[in-house]
């Protein structure tokens, strides 16, 4: 029971420290240990000691509730293992915050490459005081030599801001040693020293080692100026230096240079655990192994082994970056460094009107491969072009990224004839020359035959519209040759009989009733075998077929396309099979229809032509809006 109240007084006097000044806390800390063990040494009634307990609660807590929280204030102190280093010698940085938590800035540190060791937490009660440190710790290579400075570090804790001391490090060279009496180090270099801004260089960071080690841990450089991704295959080999095995383990990054001029990567640093075999135990004649290392030799768990941290940092290294010369060429440069090749072919060389071709142009290479975009392509009159995403095939290697990238087109001709793709050019940046490099492909041939319909119909065009559809208008002219004289003699106007109101009505239906007659009788015989009732009537089987057919069949946009093509036609007056959306949409604007109602169809078929020939058509919904869409645009149109 003392034990319980011993405990319970120094937790509400450490508690104390946060909720009260240091004079209430003397006072209640003296008041709970005079109480308590008057309590405890009492004879008194048990019941009776209970309500001295809580009437002394009662008068306590509210005398430690009325003052105002109370915290110490932080301390910070920066200080370090030593003040005199080499050059290849680490120095341990120790931060230490008594009170609450804190952070840190170690941005202010220059000289030196900072590596985080964790942080540690101490706390103490003494004298019924509450005691809390936290230790940040650090190691720091130099990255110079002379007198080096770490500066004034800025610490938060509870709000506030604290500073640091400044301390200065004395950092002398350290004399040289072969490597090869080491048997661990760490080397690191890169592929090309002297490379262009945005070619591709690979950083190897390459650990030697003759022993086993533990926990190893590598911190890589900032790569300042440089893009960098790791190269996902790491190496590990066995090698001979100075007639020395070392097992190697190589991690390997890929660089790109930002900007020109003299770039310093920054040392990477590796720490670790060297596993030492400690001395064995002489043999024992009750020991049957002995010091046979089989058995609990080389574990560390039985204490055969030691432990011995090591840490390593590579050198810098240096990279000089040079700029890409000027550029002066009719030929628009890709922005791609490296090695590359391009080349074009067509999957069909022999269509028909109204059918499409995929053109296929392939960039392969190494380099930055995934910037590269498609060549200007100059196609003949007569062809409407549908483009597709890319194709990618990019992986990273030892020489960085390589691969190919592959543009797909689908081109749909509307006139028949043999036409010639010009060869593609391309220009990129050749690093093994140095210098701007032009390739291009070869040149491609498509023959186009007539349709697969019947009856083959001219193509509309729009700039000719005006010319077959407009009348030929005459000048009015007046002659005067069909006016007779005029007569002023009163005797000529003679009285005629009146007509009757049934006579009138009879002679008025007349003209009607023969209007009538002729009218019906030429809907009876009248043939449709104008262009803008053909087309109607082509328009309306197209959709009729549409609609009789799956949604997935491969005819289905084609007969939608039909469809709409034809109505445009109809309304224009004249025949045709094959529009583009542009010139779609200045037939209808020419022949009377809204700007609304042109614009309409040109999105319409420009929806369907896209869904007929990039494949974006494949979902359910998306072809019954089509037809639903068309469906409605012909009735309007019609």
């Amino acid at each position: 029971m003392k034990l319980f109240m011993s405990m319970l007084i120094y937790g509400l006097s450490a508690r104390s420290l946060c909720y009260a000044k240091k004079i209430i806390f003397g006072i209640l800390t003296i008041c709970f240990r005079l109480f308590f063990s008057h309590a405890l040494t009492s004879n008194e009634n048990p019941r009776k000691s209970t309500y001295s307990f809580i009437a002394f609660l009662l008068i306590v807590l509210p005398i430690v509730l009325i003052f105002p929280p109370f915290t110490w204030a932080a301390e910070v102190r920066a200080f370090v293992d030593k003040n005199q280093t080499t050059s290849e010698q680490p120095v341990n940085l120790t931060v230490t915050i008594s009170g609450e938590e804190g952070d840190v800035d170690i941005s202010s540190i220059k000289d030196f490459n900072v590596i985080s060791r964790g942080k540690s937490t101490n706390v103490q009660i003494i004298n019924g005081r509450l005691f809390r440190q936290i230790s940040r710790s650090y190691l720091l290579f130099p990255l110079g030599e002379g007198e080096l400075t770490i500066p004034s570090l800025t610490v938060v804790s509870g709000g506030k801001t604290y500073q640091t001391k400044e301390i200065i490090i004395y950092v002398s060279k350290e004399a040289k040693h072969h490597e090869s009496n080491d048997d661990i180090f760490v080397r690191a270099n890169i592929s090309e020293k002297n490379p262009y801004e945005g070619q591709q260089i690979i950083y190897h960071f390459k650990l030697y080692r003759s022993i086993r080690i533990t926990n190893a841990n590598l911190k890589r450089p900032e790569f300042d100026g440089f893009s960098a991704t790791e190269v996902k295959d790491k190496k590990s080999y066995s090698t001979v230096i100075s007639g020395r095995a070392y097992n190697v383990d190589e991690v390997s990054y890929l660089l790109v240079p930002l900007k020109p001029g003299e770039l310093v990567i920054k040392p990477a640093v590796l720490s670790c655990d060297k596993i030492l075999r400690g001395q064995n135990k002489r043999r024992s004649f009750f020991d049957p192994f002995g010091d046979d290392p089989f058995f609990f030799g080389d574990d560390p768990f039985f204490g055969q082994t030691k432990l011995k941290t090591k840490i390593l940092r590579t050198c810098p290294v240096k990279v000089n970056v040079r700029p890409l010369p000027d550029y002066s060429n009719d030929v628009p440069f890709s922005g791609l460094i490296g090695k590359f090749n391009i080349y074009s072919k067509l999957e069909d060389e022999k269509i028909k009107t109204g059918d499409s071709a995929t053109l296929s142009v392939t960039v392969e290479g190494t380099g930055n491969i995934m910037d590269a975009s498609l060549p200007e392509i100059n196609l003949p009159e007569g062809f409407k072009v549908y483009r597709d995403n890319p194709d990618e095939d990019i992986r990273i290697g030892e020489q960085g990224y390589f691969g190919k990238k592959t543009f797909r087109l689908a081109i749909v001709p509307v006139k028949e004839g043999t036409y010639k793709i010009e060869p593609l050019r391309f220009c990129y940046f050749d690093i093994s020359t140095g210098k701007y490099k032009t390739v291009s492909t070869g040149p491609l041939s498509l023959a186009v035959g007539p349709s697969q319909e019947k009856s083959v119909f001219k193509v509309f065009k729009a700039e000719t519209a005006e010319k077959e559809l407009n009348f030929k208008k005459k000048k009015v002219e007046f002659t005067g040759h069909d006016i007779l004289p005029l007569k002023e003699d009163p005797g000529i106007i003679k009285n005629q009989k009146d007509l009757s109101l049934r006579s009138y009505v009879i002679f008025l239906l007349i003209p009607v009733f023969f209007y009538l007659m002729v009218k019906g009788g030429t809907a009876l015989t009248k043939k449709y075998d104008d262009p803008s009732s053909l087309m109607a009537q082509k328009a309306d089987k197209a959709l009729k077929r549409a609609q009789k057919m799956d949604i997935f069949s491969d005819g289905f946009l084609s007969l939608l396309y039909k469809a709409l093509v034809s109505a445009v036609f109809s309304k224009a007056g004249t025949k045709g099979e094959s529009l583009t959306y542009v010139e779609a949409e200045k037939i209808l604007r020419f022949n009377g229809c809204s700007d609304e109602t042109a614009k309409q169809a040109a999105e319409l078929l420009k929806k369907i032509e896209s869904a007929r020939y990039s494949g974006t058509g494949s979902e359910t919904d998306m072809r019954k809006r089509l037809f639903a869409e068309t469906k409605k645009l012909v009735r309007s149109l019609s």
